[in-house]
């Protein structure tokens, strides 16, 4: 569900929509563990998550609100992306913590893929897709998938959900480090104070008790 839902909020949005939408799933987990410790946020929590999803709508949009493509479809699947993450971040801590990240995270993909294998008839492949895609597509699927959402799972079982959620944030930072360093590309002012905002959320994150 986060997966296909993320890339089809890309697909009816643009990139930087989807990732904004997705980020708020820092702000929806934080409330569900509200209420399922019916305890109160502090108030470093609160900021962290304003911290958090200001950055990354900096960083995702340069600022500029133009740049996001808020269609009824993006809208819905960027919300559902933000919701597919604190659902599975949730629905894994008690299985991780008897059966181990991998195996989890290995029969998560499997069942969600042998799923949308016959949904969407995969085993037709497309014939005009050169090597270069073939390529970018194994590293969305190893790299951006399955070593992603291990990576993100082992964390939840040490820092619990809402700090792996708001460390989450990193992840639109370091793409434009990434595009910076492989595609030449300039930061922007209101780029680096997105970055100034994001890596505030990870001194908060660490200074919190969850």
């Amino acid at each position: 569900m986060c997966q296909y839902t993320f890339l089809a909020a890309i697909k009816y949005s643009n990139s930087a929509t989807a990732t904004v939408l997705q980020s708020l799933n820092v702000v929806l987990m934080a409330i569900v563990m509200a209420v399922w410790n019916r305890k109160r946020m502090s108030r470093i929590q609160i900021a962290a998550i304003i911290l958090a999803v200001s950055g990354t709508y900096l960083i995702a949009t340069k600022g500029n609100p133009v740049s996001m493509d808020i269609s009824a479809k993006g809208l819905i699947f960027g919300i559902l992306a933000a919701i597919g993450v604190v659902i599975y971040t949730l629905l894994s801590r008690p299985i991780i913590a008897s059966w181990g990240n991998l195996t989890i995270t290995g029969w998560g993909m499997l069942i969600g893929g042998s799923v949308l294998f016959f949904l969407t008839r995969a085993w037709i492949f497309p014939t005009n897709l050169e090597l270069p895609a073939w390529i970018i597509i194994a590293v969305i699927v190893i790299i951006g998938t399955a070593v992603g959402f291990s990576v993100f799972l082992e964390s939840v079982k040490y820092i619990g959900p809402v700090k792996s959620t708001l460390l989450g944030c990193l992840e639109p930072a370091s793409a434009t480090i990434l595009s910076a360093l492989v595609l030449g590309t300039r930061f922007t002012v209101v780029e680096l104070i997105g970055f100034v905002l994001v890596v505030g959320t990870v001194f908060l994150s660490v200074s919190t008790k969850e």
